[in-house]
């Protein structure tokens, strides 16, 4: 899987959360897993989107409508968003990423962050 970077929290983009899109039409997103959550934090999430969901700052989707209800994604209401994926298992993806310890990376449809998508067409 090859990743084109499109959004970071830091200078160093691949040591904190950002995202990334695939050749496969999907998007990357990396952050820290979102285990400290309960479980009432995660409802809404949806087992067919895949088994894990890590957590980002707002400020790397900025245009994110929080407010709107939508399968595998949630606000926490503190200034971060948890994403549901499939774990990126790929190694080449994972040696370009090279993943701090304490995160870990997931895969989504495009159509799961649109307002990214529309942001990188209109680009």
């Amino acid at each position: 899987m090859n990743l084109v970077l499109l959004r970071s929290t830091c200078d160093n983009a691949r040591v904190c959360p950002n995202i990334n899109i695939t050749d496969r039409g999907t998007f990357v997103v990396q952050g820290p897993p979102a285990a400290k959550h309960s479980a009432a934090a995660l409802t809404g999430l949806h087992p067919d989107l895949g088994d894990t969901v890590v957590e980002i700052p707002l400020s790397l989707v900025p245009e994110l409508d929080v407010t709107a209800p939508r399968t595998g994604l949630r606000s926490t209401g503190s200034g971060t968003v948890l994403i549901q994926g499939v774990r990126v298992t790929d190694q080449e993806a994972l040696t370009e990423l090279n993943l701090p310890v304490h995160e870990t990376a997931v895969e989504i449809p495009t159509a799961l962050l649109h307002e990214v998508r529309e942001a990188v067409s209109a680009g």
